[in-house]
């Protein structure tokens, strides 16, 4: 992961000392070594996006928390500015435009798939349904091994506790919107 929010670390040690849990116990819970974890808590370790993933469903908990930063007034936030994981050797990047609201119980991630990618998701039980909106390109969906080929202004939906891959299929990149209903 590039450019973690500096509180990253703090906030999964935060929620881990709310739930009175150890890191052994989040460790049997995530999957996630516990030297991982502690050297993520210290800021020692940027973590990919298939370690936040069991991070946030192991505690249960929204994605977007792990990515919180602390801002209450209205302001534009230019793309390039909110903060980005990288996953699939830099081809996948994922922002997370509008973080985990309460009062929405959502995510909001705009993902792009550079030439080649292909990213394996693990499965959220935390997730109620997956909303995806091709903006630009094509993306290739895999959902419990059905195949679903998006073009720029397809949608789909589905349930997001189901085995998924994202995949680039063209020598073009892929732009997409991700909203996540969680539980």
């Amino acid at each position: 992961m590039n450019n973690p929010p500096a509180n990253m670390g703090a906030i999964i040690k935060s929620v881990r000392q709310e739930m009175g849990l150890s890191l052994d116990k989040v460790a049997m819970r995530t999957g996630v070594s516990k030297a991982m974890l502690a050297q993520i808590e210290r800021g020692e370790s940027n973590p990919t996006v298939s370690t936040l993933w069991k991070i946030s469903t192991g505690l249960r908990i929204t994605f977007s928390r792990l990515l919180e930063t602390t801002s209450t007034d209205y302001h534009v936030m230019p793309l390039a500015d909110t903060p980005l994981v990288e996953e699939d050797e830099g081809r996948m990047i994922l922002r997370n435009v509008f973080p985990f609201d309460p009062m929405t119980g959502i995510d909001y991630f705009h993902i792009t798939l550079l030439p080649g990618c292909h990213y394996e998701s693990p499965s959220h039980a935390n997730v109620y349904e997956e909303y995806v909106l091709v903006t630009k390109g094509q993306l290739l969906l895999v959902i419990d091994e059905k195949e679903y080929l998006l073009l720029a202004g397809d949608s789909l939906r589905f349930k997001g506790d189901a085995n998924h891959a994202y995949i680039n299929p063209s020598d073009e990149e892929t732009v997409f919107q991700n909203i996540m209903k969680y539980l």
